[in-house]
């Protein structure tokens, strides 16, 4: 039942973002139809991510509450039909308003999933979240093998058609297969205690890095000279790596705890600079193990200062305040685009990674001081 339970609910995330991924590499295609700038492409995404973290803490609260694996299955439904939408959209604010439905459906996924998964998989839920977090790199992945191809042959709007399709299924599969509700606490409590101030502060820099980069990623090597075909395949490339880098990070967490959050931080901002630098496609292998392998780690360490009594509204508040940073990101980069250019924006990609691991890093030390306390006493 576990390994039932873990698949679908990893497939449902993979879907989660494979919807909302679908946008970045038809940035082209819509700037030109819509004839948008690159700063109202990036709202494209801040429109859907901003009511996605706005959900965040009510989900991780009202899964533990009515059940974690209703919400889950009730979220893929949603999500899935509001995505469909996109093929009525005629204009940039259609577009924009249906991003921010599915933005909500898609945000009453990810605490009560990785808040069931933790649960279920106490003694490895490193290595567990690890397998659910190759969600973002196999969703990201196959959302322009998808889209792309029935972009170019038929209408970019269509593509959400297929994507709706196929995350249905996931939904209706984990309704039915797995029976009655497999985790849920006997006692729910809503508090979020103060240590998670600082890893919340480093999660909001890091996902507005994160989704700066897979945002403007394909529209990036474009401009460097690589075709729309070839950089949409590197795009792929960096998500099919993740997938390793996804299960190395929980596996890292379960060996190394908290410290691997700083080395990745570290090994994300020294990457992402040498790919702003070069625009080398060799970047992208390395790249793709380390920026995906965050998840999985920050996600481990966010359940390890919460209670089984709130555990849902602690993931969800750390991956709130993450999202907000995510909904700066886009249109932070897209606005730098606009005005300095390609090279130049992306710069600020390896500047954010550096701050989140002096924030981390600031976070350390403070633990390391309370522990040292607690240990004279």
């Amino acid at each position: 039942m576990r390994k039932k339970l873990l698949a679908l609910v990893s497939l449902g995330w993979i879907f989660n973002y494979a919807h909302r991924m679908a946008i970045p590499p038809l940035i082209p295609m819509i700037k030109a139809e819509l004839g948008i700038n690159n700063a109202e492409a990036g709202l494209l995404m801040t429109a859907l991510l901003l009511p996605y973290a706005l959900v965040q803490v009510p989900a991780g609260y009202f899964g533990d509450r009515i059940g974690r694996k209703r919400l889950l299955t009730l979220s893929i439904i949603g999500y899935s039909l509001s995505s469909a939408l996109i093929i009525f959209a005629r204009g940039y604010w259609d577009l924009l308003a249906i991003r921010a439905i599915y933005g909500i459906f898609s945000g009453l996924y990810y605490a009560p999933a990785t808040a069931l998964i933790s649960e279920v998989y106490r003694e490895r839920k490193g290595s567990a979240l690890g397998v659910f977090m190759v969600g973002p790199p196999v969703g990201s992945g196959i959302a322009p093998l998808i889209v792309v191809p029935i972009a170019v042959n038929l209408e970019w709007r269509y593509a959400f058609l297929v994507l709706s399709a196929l995350s249905t299924a996931v939904g209706i599969a984990l309704a039915l297969a797995v029976r009655g509700e497999v985790s849920r606490p006997s006692r729910v409590t809503f508090s979020i205690p103060r240590n998670v101030f600082l890893l919340s502060a480093a999660n909001f820099i890091v996902l507005a890095a994160f989704f700066g980069l897979l945002t403007f990623l394909v529209s990036f090597l474009v401009n460097a000279g690589v075709s729309l075909e070839t950089a949409s395949l590197l795009f792929s490339l960096l998500s099919v790596i993740g997938i390793a880098g996804s299960l190395v990070g929980g596996g890292l967490y379960d060996r190394i705890g908290r410290r691997s959050v700083a080395v990745v931080f570290g090994l994300n901002a020294l990457l992402t600079l040498l790919l702003a630098v070069t625009a080398s496609p060799w970047v992208i292998v390395p790249l793709g193990i380390t920026f995906y392998s965050v998840g999985a780690i920050v996600t481990a360490y966010t359940s390890e200062k919460a209670t089984g009594e709130n555990l849902g509204s602690v993931i969800g508040f750390v991956n709130m305040v993450g999202f907000f940073g995510a909904t700066v990101g886009p249109y932070l980069v897209g606005l730098l685009i606009d005005h300095f250019g390609y090279e130049k924006a992306f710069l600020s990609i390896p500047a954010m990674y550096m701050l989140a691991w002096a924030v981390i890093k600031l976070e350390e030390g403070m633990e390391g001081r309370k522990e040292g306390r607690l240990s004279r006493t």
